[in-house]
């Protein structure tokens, strides 16, 4: 069986490629819209289809991203409790950079759309996130450095 589900994978990982390689060499060769030939902004015809096309390969990534880890993790539960351990640190840690951002306003001399409470509470916790995990990283490659070199 794992075979075939490997054989499987394989053929739909050749046509999704195939169709991408198809829509790139319409986009760069093809017809452009009526118009806009010849133009420093032209457009080619097959845009709006390479556009949804993209869209339906950020879906299948994402539904593969969420459905092969939950039915590994269904196969395995001893692994399931390590992933949710994990998903649950990274919510602590979101949770604590939520608590630290601020969402003060900024004193801009012209006005912004985006200079608003949540937006820039949002932002913070976005930075206050990446660089408490960029910490980490960075302390669990010295704590991985430093035992190595005691072995």
């Amino acid at each position: 069986m794992p075979n075939m589900l490997t054989k499987i994978i394989t053929i739909t990982l050749y046509v999704l490629m195939g169709i991408s390689v198809a829509l790139m060499l319409f986009f760069y060769f093809g017809a452009d819209v009526p118009g806009t030939a010849d133009t420093p902004m032209r457009e080619p015809v097959v845009t709006e289809t390479i556009l949804i096309w993209s869209y339906v390969l950020v879906g299948l990534a994402l539904l593969s991203a969420i459905v092969f880890p939950a039915v590994r993790m269904i196969m395995n539960p001893k692994e399931a409790k390590k992933t949710l351990i994990g998903l649950g640190v990274i919510a602590v840690i979101v949770f604590i950079s939520w608590q630290l951002a601020s969402d003060e306003i900024l004193p801009l001399t012209t006005p912004h759309p985006d200079n608003v409470p949540h937006v820039l509470r949002m932002a913070g916790a976005q930075l206050g996130t990446m660089y408490i995990l960029l910490l980490i990283a960075v302390l669990s490659i010295f704590y991985t450095e430093i035992r190595n070199l005691f072995r």
